[in-house]
C-alpha cells in the first residue's frame, strides 16, 4: 500500500508540473499570440466546464459500475497526453488559433469530470482504512509543491523555448503519471452490489442529486457555493488579460502570481492535517475557510501600482484563498464520506461537479460579458463583491444547520436513497 501511494504522489506531482505548463502557456498563446478579447476567453472557459454538464451524471453512474478504477485513470491520462499534444504540434506549425484552444478546453474538460469521480474510489483501494484523509493531504501537498515548480519555471521556459514545447512538457507528464499507475501492484476488483428491482440508467444517474438535496448540510453548502463558483468562473476567465494586459506583467514573470497560490495552498495542506483533528466538526472547517476565502479575493481587484507591489498584491489575492480552499477541499471528503455510502459516492461527486460545472458555464461567460461592458478591472471587482455578499448572508444559515444536528445526522436519509438506487 505504502508503495503503491508513493507511485501515485509521484505520478500525480509529475502530472500536475506539467499541466502548470498548459495553465501558463495557454493565456500566452490566447492574449499575446491571438490577441484574444475578454468574450473569446469566456468562450474558452464555458468550453472547459461545458463536458460537466453534458457528462457529469453519466460519470457518476459508470463510475459506481466501474470494478478496475485504476484501468480509466491510465486510459484518461493517455487522452489527455494526446489532446495536448495536438494543440503542441499546431502551436509549433503556427496554425493554432481559438476554435483550437476551445477544443483542447472540451477534451481536457471531459476527462477531468471523469477523472474526479473516479479519483476516491482508485484513493480508497491505495490507502488503508482510516488514512483517506492522511494520504489525500500528502497528495494534495505534493500536487500543490509541484505548482509552485510549475509556475516558477513555466514563463521562463516559454520565454526561452517557446509554448509548443511547454505544451509538450505536459505530454511527458501524462504519459508519467499513467506509467506511475501502470507500475503499481495489482488491486482486486471492487465489488459491486448486483442490482435487483428497477434500474435505469437516468433513475441512477439522479441518485446523487437525491442524496445532495435530502442531507440538510450538504443542501447549504451548495445554497453558499453557487454565487462564489460562479464569480470565480468569471474571474479566472479575465485572469489572463488582466495580468498580462491589465497589470503588464511581463510573460517570463507570469507564472508568479500563481506561484503565491501553489505556496499558500501548500501551507494549507499542511494546516489541514492539525486542523481536521476527531473532535473538530469538518463541516465547521468547511464553511469557515470558504468565508475566510471569499473575503481575501478582495484583494485581486485592487493589485496595482509598481508592478512588484501589483504582483504582491495580485498573488495574495489568489494565495490566500487558496490557503483556505485547500483546507476545505481536504476537509470536504471526510464529509462526503460521512455523508453517504461508496455504493454511491461517484453519483454524488459527480452530481456536485455538474452543478459547479453549471454555475462555472454562466460565470465564464459572464465574465467575459463584464470585461468587454464595463472593462476588466471593473468587473473584477463586480464579480469578488458579488461573491463576498452571497456568502455573508448564507453562512449564518450554515451555521445553525452545523450546531442543530450531529455529524452526519443524515445518514438515515442516505441509507433510504442508497437503497431505492440499488
Amino acid at each position: 500500500m505504502a508503495r503503491d501511494l508513493t507511485l501515485y504522489w509521484w505520478g500525480q506531482t509529475a502530472s500536475t508540473v506539467g499541466s502548470l505548463f498548459t495553465a501558463v502557456a495557454l493565456p500566452v498563446v490566447a492574449v499575446v499570440h491571438l490577441d484574444a478579447s475578454p468574450g473569446q476567453l469566456s468562450l474558452i472557459g464555458a468550453a472547459s466546464t461545458l463536458p460537466a454538464l453534458l457528462f457529469g451524471l453519466p460519470a457518476g453512474v459508470l463510475a459506481d459500475r466501474i470494478r478496475r478504477p485504476r484501468h480509466a485513470l491510465v486510459l484518461l491520462d493517455t487522452v489527455s497526453a494526446l489532446a495536448i499534444a495536438a494543440v503542441a504540434a499546431a502551436v509549433a506549425g503556427d496554425v493554432v488559433s481559438i476554435p483550437w484552444l476551445i477544443a483542447l478546453a472540451l477534451v481536457s474538460g471531459a476527462v477531468s469530470v471523469v477523472t474526479e469521480v473516479v479519483y476516491f474510489l482508485h484513493l480508497n483501494q491505495v490507502v488503508e482504512a482510516g488514512e483517506l484523509t492522511r494520504a489525500r493531504a500528502r497528495l494534495q501537498s505534493g500536487q500543490l509543491g509541484a505548482g509552485l515548480v510549475g509556475r516558477l519555471v513555466a514563463g521562463p521556459a516559454i520565454v526561452a523555448f517557446g509554448t509548443a514545447t511547454a505544451l509538450v512538457i505536459d505530454v511527458v507528464s501524462y504519459l508519467l503519471s499513467a506509467a506511475a499507475l501502470l507500475a503499481m501492484g495489482p488491486a482486486a476488483p471492487l465489488e459491486r452490489a448486483p442490482r435487483t428491482g428497477k434500474s435505469t440508467f437516468l433513475r441512477d444517474a439522479l441518485v446523487g442529486g437525491r442524496i445532495l438535496c435530502r442531507n440538510r448540510f450538504l443542501r447549504v453548502l451548495m445554497l453558499m457555493l453557487s454565487v462564489p463558483v460562479l464569480t470565480a468562473a468569471g474571474s479566472g476567465t479575465l485572469g489572463g488579460i488582466y495580468l498580462l494586459h491589465t497589470l503588464r506583467v511581463p510573460t517570463g514573470v507570469y507564472g508568479l502570481v500563481g506561484m503565491a497560490a501553489g505556496l499558500l495552498g501548500l501551507l494549507g495542506s499542511t494546516l489541514a492535517g492539525r486542523i481536521l483533528t476527531p473532535q473538530r466538526d469538518a463541516r465547521q472547517v468547511v464553511v469557515l475557510c470558504y468565508v475566510a476565502g471569499m473575503l481575501s479575493e478582495l484583494l485581486y481587484p485592487a493589485a496595482g501600482g509598481p508592478l512588484p507591489l501589483a504582483l504582491v498584491v495580485a498573488g495574495l489575492g489568489v494565495g490566500i484563498p487558496a490557503l483556505f480552499g485547500s483546507i476545505a477541499n481536504i476537509a470536504l471528503s471526510p464529509v462526503l464520506l460521512a455523508e453517504t455510502s461508496e455504493d454511491v459516492l461517484g453519483r454524488v461527486t459527480a452530481t456536485l461537479h455538474v452543478y459547479i460545472g453549471a454555475l462555472g458555464l454562466v460565470g465564464a461567460l459572464t465574465g467575459g460579458l463584464l470585461g468587454d461592458l464595463l472593462g476588466v478591472r471593473p468587473a473584477l471587482w463586480a464579480l469578488s463583491g458579488a461573491a463576498v455578499v452571497a456568502v455573508l448572508l448564507v453562512t449564518p444559515l450554515a451555521l445553525r444547520v452545523i450546531r442543530g444536528a450531529p455529524f452526519a445526522a443524515d445518514s438515515t436519509a442516505v441509507e433510504e436513497v442508497t437503497a431505492a438506487a440499488k
